[in-house]
């Protein structure tokens, strides 16, 4: 069963995969305007990858959420039956 990946899903896989080290997940949620709900499906179909990185200076430690393109969401934006439109 091919999976189906809306306008929105196909935009923000196709972000990510000019992205091979990841992004940052809060930048892309408020730039681009996706759902916080819609990134958890991805991860949750395995198209991506949610990791918390951290990161420190000598005067704080900030703790971010890295997301990035699987193999699988490459494939999916590969195949264009897989498109919702």
């Amino acid at each position: 069963m091919t999976r189906r990946l809306s306008t929105q899903a196909r935009k923000a896989l196709t972000i990510l995969a000019r992205c091979p080290n990841g992004t940052a997940e809060e930048p892309v949620l408020i730039a681009y305007g996706f759902k916080q709900e819609m990134l958890t499906r991805l991860v949750l179909a395995e198209l991506v990858t949610k990791v918390t990185d951290t990161l420190r200076s000598d005067e704080e430690t900030i703790k971010i959420n890295l997301v990035t393109i699987t193999n699988a969401g490459r494939t999916a934006l590969k195949d264009r039956r897989a498109w919702d439109d």
